[in-house]
């Protein structure tokens, strides 16, 4: 048991849990069999405000920075959402690690590229935005040159005669169900991230529910959705008419309950209330607060 653990470095063993979720990976040892689907439908009353309030002050900030701040803030008050499953043991991933796609061109055959910045807790939106467009900034050069190592990687596998990919790859997955995967290669590819955010809105495309990975840890694949109008039946009788953003989650319901995952979805909502909230990094008193907001 104690080797097991040191074998996963990105993540501790986390040993004490509830029953039922301690027996779910056994009960459901594939990540495709303990898909939940979640709809959030997000004010943007107060954020488009306070984007166009903060861009000076923090250069670049985008609509995408406020929803990696709110996964961040979410993942730093209720940690047992970036959990991951390995061997059928439950870990508490030891980073926030975020994957996200970038284009260069909205064009078919554009180059596309992964990034996956790494997030303390206590990151304010300012050093969140910095960190996301330094590597993204860093990812878009490199498209004009050589390949990124993912990409290095993927290519000699494309040279590769297909029987011989194939034991390859189902090696790789045996490695990887286990959490023995080398470090080396797991740092060169999104799919051991805690979450996944994709921007199907910026490429004309209605909100999906996007399936997990077989491979790799990711738990949580969130999906961004174009902005859409809604009108909402208010007690007095009138109809309020505003803006939301679409967001669609698929999450990996054994790496806690849905009181916790309800928990971490009620914070997004809060910091999208409340942006203000962000400017600054997370406190640990927040933590008793997300449970009754």
């Amino acid at each position: 048991m104690f080797g097991r653990e040191k074998r996963c470095y990105d993540g501790y063993l986390v040993r004490k849990l509830d029953p039922v979720i301690f027996l779910s990976p056994y009960i459901m040892p594939r990540r495709t069999d303990s898909e939940t689907h979640i709809d959030l439908n997000l004010d943007l009353t107060k954020v488009e405000e306070f984007i166009k309030e903060h861009r000076k002050d923090i250069p670049g900030l985008t609509l995408y920075h406020i929803v990696f701040a709110t996964v961040v803030r979410a993942a730093a008050i209720t940690p047992e959402i970036n959990r991951f499953i390995a061997g059928n043991r439950i870990y508490q991933r030891k980073t926030i690690r975020i994957s996200m796609m970038i284009k260069k061109h909205l064009e078919v055959n554009g180059r596309e590229s992964t990034i996956f910045p790494v997030f303390e807790p206590t990151d304010s939106l300012a050093e969140i935005v910095r960190k996301t467009n330094t590597l993204a900034e860093e990812a878009m050069a490199q498209m004009d040159g050589d390949s990124n190592g993912f990409e290095k990687f993927t290519s000699l596998l494309q040279v590769v005669p297909p029987f011989i990919l194939i034991a390859f790859i189902r090696f790789m997955m045996f490695l990887d169900r286990h959490g023995w995967l080398p470090e080396k290669l797991t740092n060169l590819q999104p799919f051991h991230s805690g979450f996944f955010v994709t921007n199907v809105g910026s490429i004309g495309l209605p909100v999906v529910y996007h399936h997990l990975y077989e491979f790799g840890t990711t738990s949580v694949f969130v999906a961004i959705g174009r902005k859409q109008i809604m009108n909402e039946l208010q007690s007095d009788g009138t109809v309020r008419t505003f803006k939301v953003l679409p967001l669609r989650a698929v999450v990996d319901d054994r790496i806690c309950d849905g009181f916790t995952y309800s928990c971490a979805f009620k914070t997004i909502r809060k910091c999208f209330r409340n942006p203000e909230i962000l400017l600054e990094g997370y406190k640990n008193e927040e933590k008793q607060k997300a449970t009754i907001v």
